[in-house]
């Protein structure tokens, strides 16, 4: 039977598949740690997987594995569920392999959601680099024409006398800076961050802190976090500008609701996909209102500048911030529903990701 001192788990522990040894009485000898993030244990009297997966739940799963024993092969088995002692399914594909030598099952598995979840990361993260790219392009054809009638309108102010005139003149001289102020931040490109190390709770903090500054009586805001989460490398600075533009959202979005609450959350995730590249740990920071949702035909389009379903709103904080978190290199996902609107930012933890499926 394969020792565990015998593993070289220093490399087993990087791979993003989860890898279980068991004995041929299915009790488990090893596991690594994208195993052990994904709700599998391990006790010094062994576990049966059975203790983890129940036999009347996952027939095809044993079946499987004493099959791989009594054969001596190798098989694998795609888009098979996973039934966990509390209910929770997965669909998997696992690969089961005997090894005579060792006298050892090892099954080597990878998640078929984690792949799905993939492939999405990666089409919002494509779609999200047309609309930056397409708002600057539609910005550099606005900032002209803007520039033009700014211009007459100074002419016209400085020959006409009259108050009426001049007052109609002053709203468009104005309204002609405002938007040209929107259209520069558009064409300004992302600022690079100073790559410096830093704590995400106080960054939170001076979030935390800014916006319970503009607190309404009918708001409360709240806080949860992991202090488990190491040091993050980037510019604090814009860290809390990213943060920020979204927890303004959600406050401007629940400005005459009672009982309004926003929370923000720090937790450390396994396995996450973040713009389309699988990374073994990331930091996720949520921020979740109680608020009416975004609307669902507003929620394909939320990042893209121009975009908000304020009357006097920009929408640009979240273009800038998804701007911002991205050349930290990650990335923002969010889901909406009446009563529960959660914006999840996603940090890798560490300098290599895991795998690049998809790029």
């Amino acid at each position: 039977m394969i020792k565990p001192e015998e593993l070289n788990t220093s490399i087993l522990n990087q791979l993003s598949s989860e890898i279980i040894i068991l004995d041929q009485s299915l009790k488990s000898i090893w596991v690594n740690e994208s195993a052990l993030n994904n709700g599998w244990s391990i006790q010094q009297n062994r576990d049966l997987i059975t203790d983890q997966y129940p036999l009347e739940k996952n027939k095809a799963l044993i079946d499987m594995l004493n099959s791989t024993i009594s054969k001596t092969g190798s098989f694998t088995k795609r888009d098979l569920e996973l039934v966990s002692k509390d209910g929770e399914k997965r669909i998997v594909d696992l690969t089961a392999s005997f090894s005579e030598k060792y006298d050892s099952l090892i099954l080597e598995i990878k998640c078929v959601d984690s792949l799905n979840k993939i492939i999405d990361s990666t089409k919002i993260f494509s779609t999200q680099k047309i609309a930056a790219n397409l708002a600057r392009t539609l910005a550099h054809e606005v900032k002209n024409p803007l520039s033009g009638i700014k211009g007459s309108a100074q002419i016209l102010s400085s020959k006409l006398e009259d108050d009426y005139s001049k007052k109609f003149l002053k709203i468009i001289i104005d309204e002609t800076e405002r938007l040209n102020g929107i259209v520069t931040r558009i064409l300004t490109p992302p600022q690079k961050p100073n790559q410096e190390k830093f704590n995400i709770h106080s960054a939170l903090e001076k979030v935390y802190a800014l916006a319970e500054a503009e607190l309404t009586e009918n708001l409360k805001l709240r806080r949860d976090y992991d202090p488990s989460i190491p040091e993050l490398d980037g510019d604090e600075d814009l860290f809390i500008q990213a943060v920020l533009n979204i927890v303004k959202n959600a406050q401007q979005a629940m400005i005459n609701i009672n009982g309004a609450e926003i929370t923000i959350r720090s937790r450390i995730q396994y396995s996450k996909p973040v713009n389309g590249v699988m990374h073994l740990t990331v930091c996720c920071i949520d921020i979740i209102d109680n608020g009416p949702g975004i609307p669902e035909e507003m929620q394909e389009h939320v990042f893209f500048p121009m975009i908000s379903s304020k009357e006097d709103g920009s929408g640009l904080g979240l273009s800038i911030a998804q701007d911002i978190i991205r050349v930290h290199g990650g990335g923002i996902s969010f889901s909406s529903r009446p009563g529960e609107t959660v914006f999840s930012i996603l940090i890798p933890l560490g300098i290599k990701n895991i795998r690049t499926e998809s790029a």
